[in-house]
C-alpha cells in the first residue's frame, strides 16, 4: 500500500519533494499532467507508480488515491488550482498535506472544509512548508506556559523565489488582506498598514518591517490561545513604500480583463527556481516575541534553502500521517500535525538553528 501520492510532482517544489520522500524510504505515486516528465522522475527517485491527472479531474485523482494513505499537493496557486486535490482527498478519505502560503486558501480550508474533514476522519494539513512550519514552531515555543499572551512574529524572507512562488504572490494580491488577532479575535490588516522596527537576531540586527499577510494568522488560533498576534515582514523602507502603493494598484488592474489576461499569460511561462548552490546561500530568519503578566520569551529560527526545507517538511508531515495516522481530524496547524518536539528535531536535522531567550 503506497504511503504518499505526490500531486504536482514534476514542478519545482514537487521534484524536490519527490527526492525528499525517496530519501525517507517512502512508497510513492507521482501524479501530474506530463507523462514523460513523471516517468523520468519516477525512474530517478524509484517511485512505485505514476498517475496522469489534470487539475479539475477530481474523479481521476480519487482513482489514483485508492489505498493511498496521504497526499501531498504542490499544485498552485492554490486559490486558483488547489480545490481538485482537496475534493479528491475528502472523497477518497486520504490525509491531505499542501505547500501553500496563501492565506486566502488556508482560510477557505478552515471555513469550508474543516467540518467535512472531521466527518471523513481525515487530516487537512495546509502550509507544511516554509515559512509556516518554522513560524508555528517558533510561536509555539515562545508562548509555551504564558497565558493570554501578546505575540509578534517577524519574518526575514529569502530573496530568490521560484516561478511558482511568484505566481502565488501575484495571484494572492487580488485576495483578502492578512489577519492579526486583537483581544482574542481575528481582524483584517492590510499589507503595510502597520510598521515597526523588529529586533531580528545577528547578523541581521534591527530591521524595518511592515504588516504582511502570512497564513500563521489563521493557523495559530487553531491551537494557541493568544490575546494578540501581529505578523510582519522585514523590508527596506523603499520596498515598503512601493508595496503600499503598488498592491492596491495591482489589485485594481487585476480586476480589468485585458490586464488580468496579460498577467495570467506571463505567469504561464515555464516554471523553475534557483539551483541548489543558490538555494543554500539564500538565508532566512524569523523572530517570535511573546509576553504577558507572567513574563516573556523570544525565539529565533534561522536557516537557508527554503525550498529544500519545504520538501523535507512536506515529506515529514505526510509520512507521519501515512504511517502513524492521527488522533484528530479536520484542518490542523503544523504543530498540531506533527508535534512540537518532532518538528524541532526535523528542523535541526536539516541545519535550522533554533534559539530560545527568556529571563534567567
Amino acid at each position: 500500500m503506497p504511503d504518499v501520492l505526490l500531486f504536482g510532482a514534476t514542478g519545482y517544489t514537487g521534484t524536490l519533494t519527490a527526492r525528499a520522500l525517496a530519501r525517507r524510504g517512502a512508497e510513492t505515486i507521482l501524479a501530474g499532467r506530463h507523462p514523460a516528465r513523471l516517468e523520468a522522475l519516477a525512474s530517478e527517485v524509484g517511485a512505485n507508480d505514476i498517475a496522469v491527472v489534470e487539475v479539475g479531474d477530481v474523479a481521476g485523482l480519487v482513482a489514483a488515491l485508492a489505498d493511498v494513505k496521504a497526499m501531498i499537493t504542490c499544485v498552485g496557486p492554490f486559490s486558483k488550482l488547489g480545490h481538485t486535490a482537496v475534493e479528491a482527498a475528502l472523497e477518497a478519505g486520504t490525509h491531505y498535506v499542501d505547500s501553500t502560503g496563501e492565506i486566502s486558501f488556508v482560510a477557505e480550508l478552515i471555513d469550508r472544509y474543516d467540518a467535512r474533514a472531521r466527518e471523513r476522519g481525515i487530516v487537512i494539513a495546509p502550509a507544511l512548508g516554509f515559512d509556516e512550519v518554522p513560524s508555528d514552531v517558533a510561536l509555539s515555543l515562545a508562548v509555551d506556559g504564558l497565558s493570554d499572551a501578546d505575540a509578534v512574529v517577524t519574518y526575514s524572507l529569502p530573496g530568490r523565489p521560484s516561478m511558482g512562488t511568484v505566481r502565488t504572490i501575484v495571484t494572492g494580491i487580488g485576495h483578502r488582506s492578512g489577519v492579526w488577532i486583537r483581544d482574542g479575535r481575528i481582524v483584517e490588516v492590510a499589507t503595510g498598514q502597520h510598521s515597526r522596527w523588529s529586533p531580528l537576531p545577528p547578523p541581521l540586527g534591527p530591521k524595518y518591517a511592515i504588516s504582511m499577510p502570512f497564513s500563521e494568522g489563521r493557523l495559530a488560533p487553531l491551537h494557541l490561545e493568544l490575546r494578540t498576534l501581529e505578523l510582519y515582514g522585514a523590508v527596506g523602507r523603499p520596498t515598503a513604500t512601493a508595496m503600499r502603493a503598488g498592491v492596491p494598484l495591482i489589485r485594481a488592474l487585476s480586476m480589468l480583463g485585458p490586464a488580468r489576461r496579460i498577467v495570467e499569460a506571463a505567469l504561464d511561462a515555464p516554471r523553475g527556481g534557483p539551483d541548489e548552490n543558490t538555494r543554500r546561500k539564500d538565508r532566512w530568519a524569523l523572530l517570535a516575541e511573546a509576553h504577558c503578566a507572567e513574563g516573556w520569551r523570544n525565539v529565533t529560527v534561522m536557516g537557508s534553502d527554503p525550498y529544500g526545507l519545504t520538501a523535507e517538511t512536506l515529506a515529514a508531515g505526510a509520512l507521519k500521517l501515512a504511517r502513524d495516522g492521527h488522533e484528530s481530524a479536520g484542518v490542523l496547524a503544523p504543530v498540531q500535525t506533527l508535534g512540537l518536539q518532532t518538528w524541532q528535531k526535523e528542523l535541526i536535522d536539516v541545519g535550522v538553528d533554533i534559539q530560545v531567550y527568556e529571563p534567567a
